[in-house]
């Protein structure tokens, strides 16, 4: 399901359908559009470290955020709630996907 996401529009569902749950913060568009690019990033390098996703994504997809608050707060908990990531498990910083 996630490999059909790569290139298409389901990327955007994917996302659209998140419900912030695991967020401290409200659902916006913008908010959408910075997970959405989180995700694609991770969709075409297969690994982000918070470094790569805060220096590559963040300037463009801020969402009005801070970079801590942007990452901590919206990135880290709903970008692992998307197809075919794996958030960072102990010990490592690394974020995966792997189409399923």
């Amino acid at each position: 399901m996630a490999s059909s996401a790569v290139g298409s529009t389901n990327t955007r569902a994917f996302v659209e359908a998140l419900s912030y749950e695991h967020s401290p913060l409200d659902k916006t568009r913008a908010r959408d559009d910075a997970v959405l690019a989180a995700y694609k990033y991770l969709i075409t390098y297969r690994t982000a470290s918070r470094l790569s996703l805060v220096a590559n994504v963040y300037p463009q997809r801020g969402a009005g955020l801070d970079p801590d608050d942007w990452y901590e707060e919206l990135v880290a908990p709903l970008l692992g709630e998307l197809p075919g990531v794996s958030p960072p498990g102990p010990g490592t910083a690394t974020w995966r996907y792997a189409p399923e």
